[in-house]
């Protein structure tokens, strides 16, 4: 496949995420509701479809969701639909990562149906097909867990994790972000902890 993803630092990611929100959750709010934004505000349906993410696994692909070609729908696994909130709401936003990130790949390519993207996605690249998902899982973890309140709240989450822990920051830093990551940060988002982790990374936080 003759096609080259175009490069993007996290800070311009960064830029097209808060654009995003700006137009789409002006608030900042720390809860970005994705599946309100998709429902009520991009006209964007959601449809669960059975055993989507095991009939990518087979083909060796580690995906549990995808966007339509001309961004009418996203179709995700229907377990996760149903029983994954967190997990869905972070591949809702990764696929309109894809929508805002990559629409020159979605003008290039055409496809209708679920083996029609297993193919176009296999005919790619492993290096250009990494990028594009990194860079949509970027997209996903500032859009769900915005740089402007995300510094904020983890040192509103500091001094919570010292009560609940009965001890401060200083004397047990590794404890008290234990409990930022594990509990505090991914309840407050709605997201998982390895998603609080990566964006505490990217912003130097820790």
């Amino acid at each position: 496949m003759q096609f080259e993803p175009i490069f993007k630092t996290y800070d311009e990611i960064n830029a097209v995420a808060e654009s995003f929100l700006a137009s789409y959750s002006p608030d900042f709010s720390i809860f970005v509701d994705i599946e309100e934004i998709l429902d009520n505000k991009l006209k964007i349906d959601i449809i669960p479809l059975p055993d989507l993410k095991n009939s990518f696994s087979r083909a060796g692909l580690d995906i549990d969701a995808f966007i339509a070609n001309d961004f009418s729908s996203i179709s995700v696994d229907e377990f996760i639909y149903h029983q994954r909130p967190n997990r869905l709401r972070f591949s809702l936003a990764h696929e309109i990562g894809h929508m805002f990130l990559h629409s020159y790949m979605y003008q290039e390519f055409t496809f209708e149906s679920r083996d029609e993207w297993k193919k176009l996605i296999q005919d790619m690249s492993v290096e250009k097909r990494d990028m594009l998902e990194r860079q949509a899982d970027n997209f996903a973890g500032l859009v769900l867990v915005p740089r402007k309140v995300f510094k904020k709240e983890f040192y509103k989450a500091i001094k919570e994790a010292e009560d609940i822990c009965e001890f401060k920051y200083d004397d047990n830093s590794d404890g008290i972000k234990k409990v930022i990551f594990r509990f505090l940060l991914p309840d407050k988002f709605k997201v998982s902890e390895n998603v609080i982790r990566i964006r505490a990374s990217k912003d130097k936080i820790i």
